[in-house]
């Protein structure tokens, strides 16, 4: 830590030598206009520009699969279907994702980055429909949550190896923690749900589950 330490500070102090040759020389000019300061005198440090992409592509996946399972909740709380309890779970999912896609914005441009739309996630799985049953939407729910965990690590691993211990931190608190609970939460409803039906008919054990899920999320 005291080694991180010493590296932080003499890095912010090159940054701060860089940025002090360009007020001088922006000071000593008379020809102000003809002269940035913005190249070195900014927020950037570390190795935030060798992982600025795979942030911007995850912040873009949290806030387009946030309305993906916005539309899922549609689907299955309408007049038709009635699931109260699913279209509980996945609006839960639809604004966690809304906010840890805002708040990653805010890290990269807090880190001197850009937030670029044109990133699109490209580790998210194929999904044909959103109008699914109850049953298949578990199960899609369940893939969209693992394929964020594991690109979650994998940033992780990358700010590891590139020595940029504040985005390896973040991801640990913000990502890693939440989105392992959401694997665990998915694939405990979906045994749940094969225990219930194996139980009782299918219509009666979906309902008694949709019942369960009202009250637990």
């Amino acid at each position: 830590m005291l080694f991180l330490g010493i590296l932080f500070i003499f890095l912010a102090t090159a940054s701060a030598e860089y940025c002090t040759d360009e007020v001088n020389k922006f000071c000593s000019t008379t020809k102000k206009h003809e002269i940035g300061i913005e190249s070195n005198c900014n927020a950037t440090y570390g190795n935030i520009h060798e992982l600025l992409v795979p942030l911007q592509s995850y912040a873009y996946g949290n806030i387009e699969y946030s309305f993906r399972f916005l539309l899922m909740s549609t689907y299955l709380g309408n007049y038709e279907n009635q699931r109260e309890g699913f279209k509980k779970l996945y609006r839960k999912y639809s604004d966690e994702m809304w906010e840890n896609g805002i708040d990653l914005i805010k890290y990269i441009t807090k880190r001197g980055g850009s937030m670029n739309f044109g990133q699109e996630p490209k580790f998210t799985p194929m999904i044909k429909t959103l109008e699914l049953n109850e049953f298949a939407s578990l199960a899609t729910a369940l893939e969209i949550q693992k394929s964020f965990a594991n690109q979650a690590l994998k940033i992780h691993e990358k700010a590891n190896k590139k020595q940029d211990s504040a985005i390896a931190h973040y991801m640990e608190e913000k990502f890693l923690e939440p989105q392992a609970d959401r694997v665990r939460e998915l694939a405990g409803h979906i045994r749940d749900m094969k225990r219930f039906i194996d139980e009782s008919s299918s219509h009666l054990s979906i309902f008694l589950f949709d019942q369960y899920l009202q009250q637990s999320v």
